[in-house]
């Protein structure tokens, strides 16, 4: 299996190595190329990926601090495997921070901030995620809109603990998608959010915030109790 594309990142001038193995290394965990609980074989990825294992032994401590792979006692590594409670309270703290977080942005927003969103959002409506490829540009997008939402809020410690949470449930939202092919209610709800917050309407960003981490929530969970993810 191919290792999926990393949004133009890999083809910066000056890269180093270990950056690029990260890079791509991230992006196939995430959309699904390593599944939960399965071990990373250095060698294997070595091979894989036409580099020594000097470079794994740098990119495997960075994922590991992100929490989306474990090392294992004299083991090596595997992809995090998260139990439903897990998964549930990842979803329950989300809420906690982007609501407020969210808020503060909403108050604050300006007329930029918003024609950045509406700009996002189009190309995720234009884009056929039946399609590998262009599902992957959405999951970029979709994080590229949650990150424009919220970095008026100018809350440092807020963007990096809603990004190290959202990374830990990543993958899982990925294959849910992935195996549904459905994004239209998550587009709609951007819709509805991007409108309330170009009107400055706190309250009603807030509650569609915490009703589209719910709504992720509720599908995920659905999906691993059924065993499809």
């Amino acid at each position: 299996m191919d290792y999926p594309r990393t949004s133009g990142y890999e083809s910066a001038a000056h890269i180093s190595l270990p950056e690029l193995v990260y890079q791509r290394l991230h992006a196939a965990i995430l959309n699904g190329v390593y599944k939960p609980g399965e071990r990373l074989r250095q060698e294997e990825l070595a091979r894989r990926l036409g580099v020594s294992r000097a470079p794994l032994r740098e990119a495997m401590p960075r994922l590991e601090a992100e929490g989306i792979v474990v090392q294992l006692p004299r083991r090596g590594y595997a992809v995090v495997s998260l139990e439903p409670a897990e998964i549930r309270e990842i979803f329950d703290l989300r809420i906690l921070i982007e609501v407020k977080a969210v808020s503060i942005a909403t108050a604050v927003r300006t007329a930029a901030d918003v024609r950045q969103l509406r700009k996002i959002l189009s190309e995720m409506r234009a884009l056929d995620v039946a399609d590998a490829d262009q599902r992957t540009r959405w999951f970029t997008l979709n994080s590229e809109f949650h990150e424009s939402l919220l970095i008026p809020s100018q809350r440092r410690h807020f963007l990096r603990a809603i990004a190290s949470l959202r990374t830990a449930v990543e993958s899982y939202i990925r294959v849910e998608i992935a195996l549904t092919g459905n994004v239209d209610a998550s587009n709609d709800e951007h819709e509805q959010l991007v409108d309330a917050f170009e009107a400055g309407d706190v309250e009603t960003v807030a509650r569609i915030t915490r009703e589209h981490i719910e709504h992720t929530a509720d599908r995920l969970l659905k999906g691993l109790q059924r065993g499809r993810i």
